[in-house]
């Protein structure tokens, strides 16, 4: 069983959704510094601002891998993979409608090619989600779904199915 180290990249929604992730991997979660995990899977989970760009730990997250040379080599070495999850943060739906679908995902993207540029393989198309509706509802069992982008749902409708959508591909 491959053990996978969830990274949580932001401080308002990306907490809640990496536990939600955790949670759903059960046992295969592993807690480790992303730097120092010899876990052969990372799961990182990415807020991006209202304009899309990456959030402040997104961009110091992105700066120090592609500073360490350890992780890069080891990562390579050991073909490790690694899924995004992109938490898009809009003001209002018009304010989502203006920057478009792709465009509120940005900073998840750019986390994304930080990991391949730093040896990693992806595990599996980047998910995406409006992290405008969270709520802290106890995690129930939902349909899977493909890990696209769904607008404006709980973490139980987007983030459980992209989770089970990472253990399948493990």
């Amino acid at each position: 069983m491959a053990k996978v180290c969830v990274i949580s990249l932001g401080s308002e929604s990306a907490p809640h959704i990496a536990e939600c992730v955790r949670q759903e991997l059960g046992d295969r979660s592993a807690s480790e510094e992303w730097e120092t995990s010899k876990a052969p899977v990372l799961v990182v989970v990415v807020e991006c601002e209202s304009d899309g760009e990456p959030c402040p730990a997104a961009r110091q997250f992105v700066r120090a891998l592609r500073r360490s040379e350890n992780f890069a080599n080891y990562s390579q070495s050991i073909g490790r993979r690694a899924a995004v999850l992109g938490l898009a943060s809009s003001v209002c739906a018009n304010s989502a409608a203006q920057l478009g679908d792709g465009d509120k995902y940005t900073g998840a993207s750019r986390v994304e090619r930080a990991l391949i540029a730093g040896g990693c393989t992806a595990l599996l198309k980047m998910g995406t989600m409006e992290a405008d509706q969270l709520d802290a509802a106890p995690l129930t069992a939902a349909p899977l779904r493909p890990p696209t982008q769904v607008e404006l749902q709980s973490p139980e409708e987007s983030a459980i199915p992209w989770a089970r959508a990472v253990c399948a591909a493990l």
